[in-house]
């Protein structure tokens, strides 16, 4: 008998008679392989339309041993299922997995083929958040250039946003034809990107080598391609020993918190050629995610306004698309309105890349944050004179599959609010408000339990200035001095030729951050 069974953690648990009812009728359904085929069918539960997902399956007697699926395009992990799939197998006992993205539940299970059997089984999706409906829209910002439709990707992931690395003519899809359409709105995609030696390059191709001429430095691709109307650059290693000089040339448009580190595929404990955690380590999978983000808070603590970004990297074995994701929304009040906050959906790809640009948004490979601060959303600056105060209200709308470890809201680098999901039910969702007098920023984060890797959800910041002076914490303007005197010993190992070459940089990046720390307005 097949079993078909939610593996979820929803943010508030069902009752128990729900629960039963919910799954008698899943069960009720199952399909009993009396063959050797099953065809699976699958749709909206809401609206019982057909739809795309990804589908994982191996036998129960070999987990570890990848099937092959006939007429099925590849997704890194499982294959899609566009609809309806046809399963031949030989006789045994399987067992699966399908989902569709984080707004989805997802659903898993086994059942039997036999010899001779024909059957087949409808299954209908649960979604449990839409936010594409409440004005967020999803992007991967790197994602990989493969022959395996893209667009067929995206949808089987609820994705519709994406930034290829480069462009490859995809396979034809069996089954489809040009007038089949992917019925999946809206699916934006760019191929204008490159990354080399851990920077993206949005809107400019990588330029052609010659052999003539030593390969350039990322900071001198970076001084040079910024030259380039229209382009935009990211960080998207930002463990790289390289890292601080990057950072000064202040031509910097935003950093990954979540890329190829964070995989379903294998854990990822350490990245070659990068700099390592400050100070002891537990050396889980976990261990780069939060090295991450701690990197991020100390950039934002230096004075920097940086907005994360997410994506599946270049690096990023069998992940899906859209695995680390940017939500991103269209806020369309001006700054100095005080009238509450309207969330719009992007209604071109460019209106969404410029919300990502801006920081209305939020970075993910799990949680679901829709937050605001004050009723506005991520990115927004508040501004207030010496003297006042200000009093700002966070807000969160969260939705979760795996079990929390923590919701936190940041206020300059310190926790101004801790709680697990059961503390924050009791508290009826309400957080306590920030009562702001100096410069600074504010994010909300949610941590999952999840042991492979680092699975949660980061705001972008809101900012707070006071006076028009932004917050630089001299602790962390330190923190890139010593990442920079670390990376300057490192590069006295090259030839005096190599040394010339990164010389002006380096003095150029020394001048900067000592200007950060003679500007800084705490010493904390």
């Amino acid at each position: 008998m097949s079993q078909f069974a939610f593996r979820t953690f929803p943010i508030t648990r069902l009752p128990r008679v729900l629960i039963g009812l919910v799954l008698t009728i899943l069960l009720s359904g199952a399909a009993i392989g009396v063959g050797g085929s099953l065809t699976v069918t699958i749709a909206e539960e809401e609206s019982g339309d057909p739809t795309i997902a990804r589908f994982e399956m191996h036998r129960v007697d070999a987990p570890t041993k990848t099937l092959p699926i006939r007429r099925t395009v590849p997704a890194g992990i499982g294959v899609i299922l566009d609809r309806e799939l046809l399963l031949e197998m030989p006789e045994a006992n399987y067992q699966f997995r399908l989902t569709r993205g984080p707004e989805y539940r997802i659903i898993s299970g086994t059942f039997a083929l036999e010899k001779s059997s024909l059957d087949s089984h409808r299954v209908e999706l649960p979604r449990m958040a839409n936010l594409l409906e409440e004005g967020w829209i999803s992007g991967d910002c790197a994602t990989p250039a493969s022959n395996a439709s893209l667009p067929l990707r995206m949808a089987s992931e609820d994705l519709h946003v994406a930034a290829s690395i480069g462009h490859i003519d995809a396979k034809p899809v069996a089954g489809r034809s040009e007038e089949d359409p992917i019925i999946h709105t809206p699916t934006w995609i760019r191929s204008d990107l490159t990354i080399t030696d851990g920077l993206a390059f949005y809107g400019s191709t990588e330029p052609k080598s010659d052999d003539a001429q030593p390969k350039p430095l990322p900071i001198e691709r970076i001084l040079a391609i910024d030259q380039i109307p229209g382009t935009r650059i990211a960080i998207e290693n930002p463990f790289a020993w390289s890292l601080p000089v990057w950072l000064a040339s202040e031509r910097i448009d935003g950093i990954f918190l979540m890329s190829d580190w964070l995989r379903l595929d294998r854990q990822v404990k350490t990245i070659p050629q990068s700099r390592p955690p400050d100070g002891p380590s537990v050396g889980d999978g976990r261990t780069v995610g939060r090295w991450a983000e701690r990197i991020y808070w100390h950039l934002l603590e230096a004075g920097l306004r940086l907005p994360p970004l997410a994506g599946t990297g270049d690096q990023c074995g069998k992940t899906p698309v859209g695995y680390n994701r940017l939500y991103a929304a269209v806020d369309d009040q001006s700054a100095e309105s005080d009238h509450p906050l309207h969330v719009q959906r992007a209604e071109s790809s460019e209106a969404w890349w410029k919300a990502a640009w801006t920081g209305k948004s939020f970075v993910t490979n799990g949680p679901l944050l829709r937050p605001k601060l004050a009723g506005r959303i991520p990115g927004h600056l508040f501004t207030a004179q010496l003297g006042e105060k200000l009093t700002l209200q966070p807000e969160l709308n969260l939705s979760v599959r795996d079990p929390v470890d923590y919701l936190e809201v940041i206020h300059n680098g310190e926790v101004h609010y801790s709680a697990r999901l059961d503390e924050f039910a009791k508290a009826g969702g309400v957080i306590p408000a920030i009562e702001a007098t100096q410069s600074g920023w504010v994010i909300i984060r949610v941590a999952t339990l999840h042991e492979d890797h680092f699975r949660a959800a980061l705001s972008a910041p809101w900012y707070i200035e006071f006076d028009s002076k932004p917050r630089i914490n001299r602790r962390s303007v330190e923190f890139f001095q010593k990442w920079q005197a670390e990376y300057e010993m490192r590069l006295k190992q090259l030839s005096p030729q190599e040394i010339q070459r990164h010389a002006p940089f380096v003095i150029a990046s020394r001048e900067f951050w000592n200007r950060q720390r003679e500007q800084a307005t705490v010493n904390q």
